[in-house]
């Protein structure tokens, strides 16, 4: 999966882009705790397998159709959240790496 932020850091890296403090912040407080728990929340719940919500009796032929589609629809969430968490985290990175170079920049 390539980063929607490669660009963003790889200007970082040369130098030619900074973040305030004030900004980095700002990213940061959006990020963590909430959102990122809130994605955390939603992968953990396992979307992705519902074995056993729809009972066990082996009369029921309508139970293992039931689980098949819901966990195809659930994997389908669960890797767009996968993706989303790591492309936030990718992001928080290059903001964090954008501030320190500023800072870097007028220590220096």
């Amino acid at each position: 999966m390539t980063s929607p932020w490669g660009a963003l850091d790889a200007a970082t890296g040369k130098k030619n882009l900074y973040l305030t403090e004030a900004a980095r912040d700002g990213v940061n407080a959006a990020f963590s705790p909430h959102y990122h728990d809130a994605l955390q929340a939603l992968i953990d719940a396992g979307m992705d397998d519902t074995t056993g919500y729809f009972g066990s009796c082996p009369k029921n032929t309508l139970a293992p159709v039931l689980q098949t589609a819901f966990n195809s629809r659930g994997k389908t969430v669960t890797d767009y959240l996968n993706k989303q968490l790591a492309e936030t985290e990718a992001f928080v990175k290059t903001a964090n790496d954008a501030a320190n170079a500023l800072q870097n920049h007028e220590n220096g």
